[in-house]
């Protein structure tokens, strides 16, 4: 009786088992139907991500696009103020040199002339300077320096000394230049000429105003241009 009792136990205990496991089959496994609804929703967020993808890629190219517009337009637009700079038609400033030119007790046969005007704006130039100016009138390629009667015409300007000579470069380079034994700084002194050299942090040199094209133009341009 007690092993009947026993058995039918063991028997029951079985059967919930199997019913228990039964159960949770149900639940992990899906239904046929919510197993295709997977699949779907499994291929749509695939296609949606080859949309997403594909904008992603298209985005990024518009961006590489126009940051390389920018980086073009920026290397224009420093290539433009550089040549600005060389022609003279801009204000600029840097560290540099100023240089105090007077006649003082020098006689009338060793004056300042235009000749000694060139020669210190050449050997300013020889020492590296990138800008200069001569009593506020920017020295360029097109830049007449010449005697005319007693005054000295600088871009059409009359100019007479003192002279102030400002120069932006390496400072120390030009005032060797101007110092050398012999240099023109020697030789004004000789003549009776007072000239002091002063390093300056900052010097600003002026803007020229730029010169009337009238008959040049660039090779291969229109016959018309630059004709009024």
């Amino acid at each position: 009786m007690r092993a009947d009792r026993i058995a039918v136990g063991f028997a029951a205990l079985v059967l919930g088992l199997m019913a228990a496991v039964q159960f949770r089959l149900q639940r992990v496994v899906p239904a046929p139907t919510a197993t295709t609804q997977l699949v779907d929703l499994l291929r749509s967020a695939d296609q949606q991500k080859n949309v997403l993808t594909r904008e992603v890629t298209h985005l990024n190219q518009e961006v590489g696009q126009k940051l390389s517009q920018r980086a073009a337009s920026a290397k224009l637009q420093r290539r433009f103020i550089e040549e600005e700079i060389l022609a003279g038609t801009i204000a600029v400033s840097g560290p540099g040199l100023v240089i105090r030119w007077a006649n003082a007790a020098a006689p009338p046969a060793y004056r300042i002339d235009d000749i000694q005007v060139l020669l210190v704006v050449n050997e300013l130039r020889a020492a590296g300077a990138e800008a200069i100016a001569i009593n506020g009138q920017r020295i360029t390629a097109t830049t007449e320096i010449r005697q005319a009667a007693n005054y000295i015409l600088i871009n059409s300007s009359q100019q007479d000394p003192p002279f102030t000579i400002a120069a932006i470069g390496n400072s120390r380079t030009m005032r060797d230049a101007l110092s050398l034994p012999g240099g023109l700084l020697d030789q004004s002194q000789q003549e009776g000429q007072s000239m002091t050299l002063s390093s300056r942090a900052s010097v600003v040199i002026p803007a020229s105003a730029p010169p009337p094209m009238e008959y040049t133009r660039p090779l291969g341009a229109s016959a018309g241009l630059g004709k009024k």
